[in-house]
């Protein structure tokens, strides 16, 4: 059999008014989904209004108290793990064409899809195409009508964490 490596799934219900408007039209729970490695633990990638990000829990709780998270660890094989790094940073080269995708977030939400547009993504599109890139998880829908809590029905178990960004901090995943 062969050995696996973890990736994480971090979802996270942030206050902005843009995610209050989205978690009412998917009338869901988390407005944000970003994926992380095991050897980059503290590290996830996902597109904010800025676009491509880097995301560190750590400096988000600088800014923002009592973000409300759940943390899934999905055990990928090495194939599956690398497929995903690779696909990834090929974003991260050019991070800075990259663009949030608000129209696909709300034609997502209400379950229209639509194309996809050419370097505009928004999060659990992003999150969901990572997992599509190395075959890791079957998905039950199209990544453009992904939402945060949609990966909470893809069969994954856990969540191995659920509480706050800050209480994320301290525990040892």
């Amino acid at each position: 059999m062969e050995d696996k490596r973890d990736i994480f799934i971090l979802l996270t219900k942030h206050s902005d008014r843009f995610s209050h408007i989205l978690v009412s039209l998917i009338r869901g729970y988390y407005s944000h989904a970003s994926i992380g490695f095991e050897e980059e633990k503290g590290c996830f990638y996902s597109f904010t209004r800025r676009g491509f990000l880097v995301e560190e829990p750590e400096k988000i709780c600088l800014k923002k108290i009592n973000v409300p998270c759940a943390l899934y660890r999905v055990p990928v094989s090495h194939r599956a793990y690398d497929s995903m790094k690779e696909y990834i940073e090929s974003h991260y080269k050019s991070y800075s064409g990259w663009k949030f995708n608000v129209s696909g977030a709300i034609l997502g939400g209400v379950g229209f899809p639509f194309l996809r547009r050419s370097r505009k993504r928004f999060c659990s599109q992003f999150v969901a195409e990572v997992l599509e890139a190395g075959k890791a998880v079957p998905l039950h829908k199209r990544s453009s009508l992904f939402m945060p809590d949609d990966f909470t029905r893809t069969g994954l178990t856990g969540p191995e964490f659920s509480g706050t960004l800050e209480g994320l901090e301290g525990y040892a995943y």
